[in-house]
């Protein structure tokens, strides 16, 4: 039988990975299960924003993280929807796929749902696709939401 306890929403706070959570919130429900919401911070930040602030790169580090977990209150905020579900909120530093892959395994989760953007052709080959990556590298099952067009 398969159950469902912990379920993993990767989140970059664009309306379009947030479409995937009323998904996860509706499992989560129907499980009694937990979201862990999870944003990815790039390891390094961008230089121009060191060089046009004039500020150093631990000050640019901790504000972008700060920013990071502001925003994933707000998140936590608006998934739950006056509901009744845990939400855990994490951020990490580091490339997403692999963040998101790691996560998964050190918190037993059982289910990833994850939004697309449903490119294909050449954009798709340049830039290559998170929820692809998870898909061939997590040892859990994926579901990849792509949001309606409005």
């Amino acid at each position: 039988m398969f159950t469902i306890k912990n379920i993993l929403l990767p989140t970059d706070f664009s309306p379009l990975s947030l479409s995937a959570a009323e998904y996860a919130l509706d499992l989560a429900e129907q499980y009694h299960a937990r979201i862990h919401l999870l944003h990815v911070l790039e390891k390094t930040p961008p230089i121009l924003t060191i060089r046009s602030l004039d500020l150093s790169e631990e000050k640019i580090r901790q504000s972008i993280e700060n920013d990071a977990k502001e925003m994933l209150e707000g998140a936590v905020v608006k998934i739950r929807k006056g509901k009744d579900v845990q939400i855990v909120p994490t951020v990490r530093k580091g490339l997403d796929y692999e963040e998101i892959v790691a996560y998964s395994e050190e918190n037993n989760i059982d289910v990833i749902i994850i939004a697309t953007h449903g490119r294909t052709g050449l954009l798709h080959t340049l830039l290559g696709s998170v929820a692809e990556k998870v898909i061939r590298y997590a040892k859990c099952p994926v579901l990849v939401i792509t949001p309606k067009e409005t």
